[in-house]
């Protein structure tokens, strides 16, 4: 029995760059018709394991190059991303670095070599040195993120100065359109206040007539009776003289 191990690599026009490990068994006497079916199960091995960058169990500088592109391809990653976003971080790995308290990409990177040796070969994360390898590439160039204030493609930024215009357009709009109502009930309110001014004038000078009125006929009455009054006295004049026209001693 002997194990082959076939790494499979996507293509770089994708972006991606991935391996897989594919354990076929074979006899010593049919190894040819075992070489056909590994074809097969590279397929499969590459569509399980697209994650994996890493090939043969050691770091190169290509490795270290696809994690920087990956990184770029990923704008909402932070030194505060979960673990099991590294490369090759799998179930055991992450359960293994919970375990130790070390839940973030940050924490991974600042993990000493001799932690690493004793997850790796005391409890059995085998690709532990890849996991801390990719955190400590990418750790610096995300910090830098921090600093920035993140990645932002040009479809990005497009997209928020479109948002941005397009509240800006919201708010114009919701002004104007309270504006409307402010100058409407504004006109209101001044029609309403004329309205109250001419009755108000109105009945003051309906008050000033008939004050006008009455002052007029206290007149009259006045000179009606001084008239009066002026009769009265020369009948009184008359009545004192007596009948001969002489007056009274």
């Amino acid at each position: 029995m002997r194990r082959l191990l076939l790494s499979c690599a996507h293509g770089a026009r994708s972006g991606t760059h991935s391996a897989a490990a594919v354990t076929t068994t074979t006899s010593s006497s049919g190894s040819s018709g075992s070489s056909g079916g590994c074809g097969g199960c590279a397929a499969s091995a590459l569509a399980f394991a697209a994650r994996c960058i890493t090939t043969g169990g050691r770091v190169t500088n290509e490795d270290r190059r696809w994690w920087l592109v990956h990184l770029e391809c990923a704008p909402d990653v932070t030194p505060g991303t979960f673990v099991s976003w590294l490369d090759c971080c799998g179930t055991h790995t992450t359960k293994k670095l919970i375990e130790r308290n070390v839940w973030t990409i940050e924490q991974v990177a600042e993990l000493d070599s001799d932690r690493v040796d004793e997850l790796k070969y005391k409890d059995g994360c085998l690709k532990m040195d890849i996991v801390w390898e990719h955190a400590r590439t990418i750790i610096a160039p995300l910090r830098q993120r921090e600093v920035s204030g993140g990645v932002e493609t040009a479809l990005q930024s497009r997209i928020l100065e479109l948002r941005k215009k397009r509240e800006l357009e919201r708010q114009r709009e919701a002004v104007l359109k309270e504006r409307a109502t402010v100058n409407d009930k504004r006109e209101e309110a001044l029609q309403k206040l004329r309205d109250s001014i001419a009755a108000k004038k109105a009945a003051l000078r309906k008050k000033l007539e008939e004050q006008q009125q009455h002052q007029q006929q206290q007149q009259q009455q006045q000179q009606q009776d001084g008239a009066t009054a002026a009769e009265e006295t020369v009948g009184s004049v008359m009545e004192r003289l007596g009948g001969d026209g002489t007056p009274r001693g």
